[in-house]
């Protein structure tokens, strides 16, 4: 639909609802307009006749979904894979405009949840921002039902979602496993206000990092990963202090602002990511070596991004700005003030690949501050 046969048809089509179209359009799709692999677009205009099937009659056929659960998303993280997506919007936060090398544009995110009680980020672009988001945020204190295909998975602060120019999104989808998930969200609303209400009066904890979890103590984590089966990943949640031992180290690096991967451009330079292969500026990424310290045994860790700007309080801009030795002391202080605090800290780990580093690090994927985080012991 073009120009004013938009505002025209506005509430002529619903999603899952069967309709006879007449005199509907047909012609090649502009290359330059592709988003999918159709080679035909179908235009309907004001002389396109649209009537709803009788509920009595022989209805289209439904789309069938391949929904992905939360706790299954890590398997497609960095791929090319793009995923559907069932689950429960939470929060929204406020849209951001930032600057990408081809000019400005817009992102929000939104805190989704499913029956795996795992919140995860969705970022929102560009036109999603306008329409699904500003829908959604009219609505999300009812908890409404996202239905969304062809999102990306991307290994951005532990895990998170972006839309794709190709995404779509369906606002409460009349589907049975929506009506499964309402259910859901009926027996545990309790538990889904107490995850809400953390994050809005706290909003320096990450949404992500406050389901419900089951604290492990440092010394018993070599047991636990002996007890991993082959290629399985150990993922848990411990209660600790975060020390910095190394104060010679470089807490950033210049990454690609779209995939976080490191690069030798400087700050501000615009290049095509050799590994996202998009294009790209570089600014500087938080990268800090730490000790994790829960009283019954220290784990050496590595905190990335704004986890670590958030357990260091500083951003990569000032460490960027505090690089050598007459910035020790500006160093020594925040090693100092961040020992007395005290974190919910996840931390991930690819035991194959640990047993074969030399330096053994475990990964922090989330953290928030301890007297905060739900937690089961």
């Amino acid at each position: 639909m073009f120009g004013n046969d938009i505002d025209s048809r506005e509430d002529s089509l619903q999603m899952f609802r069967s309709y006879y179209i007449i005199n509907a359009y047909v012609k090649l799709l502009d290359p330059k307009y592709k988003t999918e692999s159709h080679e035909y677009q179908w235009i309907i205009n004001a002389k396109t006749i649209i009537e709803e099937i009788p509920e009595n009659e022989q209805q289209v056929e439904m789309p069938k979904y391949n929904l992905i659960p939360i706790n299954e998303l890590d398997a497609y993280k960095d791929s090319i894979a793009e995923i559907d997506l069932l689950a429960v919007a939470l929060h929204i936060k406020p849209p951001k405009e930032i600057t990408l090398t081809n000019g400005p544009t817009t992102l929000q995110e939104i805190y989704v949840i499913d029956q795996s009680f795992n919140p995860i980020s969705l970022t929102m672009w560009g036109r999603f921002v306008q329409d699904e988001c500003k829908k959604i945020s009219e609505i999300i204190e009812t908890k409404p039902i996202l239905l969304a295909t062809k999102l990306k998975v991307r290994s951005y602060n532990g895990l998170s979602l972006s839309s794709r120019p190709a995404s779509a999104f369906t606002i409460n989808p009349v589907i049975p496993e929506a009506k499964l998930l309402q259910r859901w969200i009926a027996i545990n609303d309790s538990k889904l206000e107490v995850i809400i209400a953390k994050s809005l009066k706290y909003p320096s904890t990450s949404l992500s990092s406050v389901g419900i979890r089951q604290i492990t103590k440092n010394c018993d984590v070599a047991a636990l990963l002996k007890s991993l089966q082959p290629m399985e990943k150990a993922k848990f949640w411990i209660k600790a202090k975060i020390n910095i031992i190394n104060l010679d180290q470089i807490f950033f690096y210049m990454s690609c602002i779209n995939c976080n991967k490191g690069t030798g451009h400087d700050h501000n330079e615009s290049f095509l990511c050799y590994h996202c292969k998009h294009q790209s500026v570089a600014e500087p990424h938080c990268r800090a070596y730490v000790e994790v310290d829960d009283g019954t045994g220290k784990l050496a860790a590595v905190i990335f991004g704004e986890l670590a700007e958030q357990a260091l309080g500083h951003s990569a801009i000032d460490f960027m700005n505090h690089t050598g030795e007459e910035h020790l002391p500006f160093i020594q202080k925040i090693a100092s003030e961040a020992s007395e605090n005290q974190w919910m800290i996840q931390l991930t780990v690819d035991p194959e690949i640990f047993n074969q580093q030399k330096h053994k690090n475990f990964n922090v994927i989330s953290i928030s501050p301890v007297q905060y985080g739900p937690e089961l012991e």
